[in-house]
């Protein structure tokens, strides 16, 4: 057996720190903090303030999806009626077949008048808070009723859609995104 007294105790090593390193942060160190916290705030804050152009552009996008369904519906319409290939001809709708759908070259065309939302809506699935209308240029334009109305094919925020120019040319369905 161990007696108490024939046991060697070792030292303890105690550290003396000094007091400056238990002081705190030295100013410059401060600083650095701030001036980083600012580069990631600067460049971290624009990302998540406002999407509201990107949800409009995404709801477009949606219609533009809708337009692309119509516009290959009204084509197979077409192929079937054998005018596909034709400049100008007219097809009959579920919906109303005393009423012509005129096409050229097999897609929908785009009449000049001032009922073109209700004639268009007869082929595309939108919502109430899209409007459609023509332009002097023979060109569809959809835009949000949000928004002004837009005086060309090349303002923000809207779908436009020109008709087929040839036998083997597609339309054209193009987003100006919102800004």
């Amino acid at each position: 057996m161990f007696n108490k007294s024939e046991v060697s105790m070792k030292p303890t090593v105690r550290l003396n720190q000094s007091n400056k390193t238990t002081q705190g942060f030295t100013l410059i160190e401060l600083i650095v903090v701030i001036v980083i916290l600012g580069i990631l705030a600067a460049t971290a804050a624009p990302k998540f303030i406002d999407f509201t152009a990107e949800a409009k552009t995404a709801t477009l996008e949606g219609v533009k999806a809708s337009v692309q369904g119509a516009v290959a519906l009204v084509h197979s319409k077409s192929i079937i009626a054998g005018i596909q290939g034709k400049s100008f001809g007219s097809i009959t709708l579920g919906d109303d077949p005393s009423s012509p759908f005129y096409v050229r070259y097999g897609y929908p065309y785009v009449p000049a008048g001032a009922a073109s939302d209700a004639y268009w809506r007869r082929i595309i699935d939108i919502g109430d808070d899209f409007s459609i209308k023509t332009n002097t240029g023979g060109e569809l334009i959809i835009y949000r009723n949000d928004m002004e109305v837009p005086t060309s094919s090349s303002d923000d925020c809207i779908v436009t859609y020109s008709a087929a120019t040839g036998e083997f040319n597609f339309p054209n369905i193009n987003i100006m995104v919102c800004i």
